[in-house]
């Protein structure tokens, strides 16, 4: 009888074994250990990269988890990666996770069964990017209170909960019926929090609790450092996002 919680793996991978191997082995020793892990689903674009690098990728994948199950498209689709591996958990929590973080500190499996409060549907590890000031531990959209016209300064509209794509714990149900509402047209993180009104709809009923405090980043982002050294930017063009290199147009 263990008492570590049971749970599926998702991994959004490119190209990059580098990468890739130094993210999967920090989060086995900081937190893959932590748990009972089934399955992992692993998405394997063929970003930064051709078929070896795509094989090699695969490798790694192995070389951690003793169950894998993986897609290899023939062309990049940040979207349909995601839509496809929020799909396909068993267990009914899951982690997911792209093939360019870190950790700075273990993640506890008391830390994730204490997150499980009423209608959280997503435990997401602290990061610099949530940009969070807030005392509250769950996510919700920043605004200002505004009370009979006067502005009491900034607050939270709990109204609209706020959920990620970045590294976190995801609950199956929710994450399945999230990728029946995506569209394929639009950034999955974006789509999740504004830009699909029906999915908007769906979401607005649950909660996505912290792991970390403010200004604690559980989870480091390794991607932009290697995309800058590469001259590989990201924007969004018509709520979608494009990579190019610096010396050539984003299409």
């Amino acid at each position: 009888m263990t008492d570590k919680p049971t749970i599926d793996v998702t991994l959004v991978s490119g190209a990059r074994p580098g990468l890739l191997q130094e993210t999967l082995e920090v989060f086995s020793s900081k937190l893959f250990r932590n748990f009972e892990i089934q399955t992992l689903y692993a998405n394997i674009d063929p970003f930064e990269g051709g078929p070896d690098e795509v094989e090699a990728c695969e490798a790694i994948c192995r070389d951690f988890f003793t169950k894998i199950v993986t897609r290899k498209p023939e062309s990049s689709h940040f979207t349909r990666a995601v839509k496809w591996l929020w799909s396909q958990p068993d267990a009914d929590w899951f982690f997911h996770l792209e093939d360019d973080w870190i950790l700075t500190r273990d993640v506890r499996p008391e830390e994730f069964r204490n997150a499980l409060k009423r209608k959280v549907t997503q435990v997401s590890l602290m990061t610099k990017e949530k940009n969070w000031g807030y005392r509250s531990f769950f996510h919700y959209e920043p605004g200002r209170r505004i009370i009979f016209g006067k502005d009491l300064g900034k607050g939270l509209n709990k109204k609209r909960p706020i959920f990620s794509t970045s590294p976190g714990f995801v609950q199956r149900d929710f994450a399945k019926r999230c990728a029946e509402l995506m569209d394929d047209s639009l950034d999955p993180e974006k789509q999740l929090n504004y830009l699909n009104p029906e999915l908007n709809a769906y979401t607005a009923r649950f909660r996505n609790h912290f792991i970390g405090a403010r200004r604690e980043y559980v989870a480091v982002d390794i991607g932009r450092t290697h995309r800058d050294a590469l001259g590989i930017s990201k924007t969004v063009i018509h709520g979608n996002s494009v990579w190019s290199r610096d010396d050539e147009p984003a299409t």
